[in-house]
């Protein structure tokens, strides 16, 4: 499963979590088949959850290297020495 299947857009955004609205974990009788969450599953939802920020930083720094106004380092576009 994805971790967005489980938070809204706005919430995966903010990292905000309200257990009033989880539906997920909630039960009702008649669902006998719905799966449970136990914490290997959360436990590997936060680990994607770090790699997908860890990706996202690398991610950011390498386009703010690309795209970085380049430094003037003289007048004209040759060669140093000429």
């Amino acid at each position: 499963m994805r971790l967005l299947e489980f938070l809204d857009q706005e919430d995966y955004a903010t990292a905000y979590y309200d257990p009033a609205l989880d539906t997920v974990s909630r039960r009702e009788p008649n669902q006998t088949r719905k799966p449970r969450l136990f914490l290997r599953h959360l436990n590997r939802l936060k680990r994607i959850r770090a790699i997908n920020k860890l990706e996202r930083l690398k991610r950011e720094d390498l386009l703010g290297v690309l795209y970085a106004v380049p430094e003037p380092e003289g007048m004209g576009g040759g060669p140093p020495g000429f």
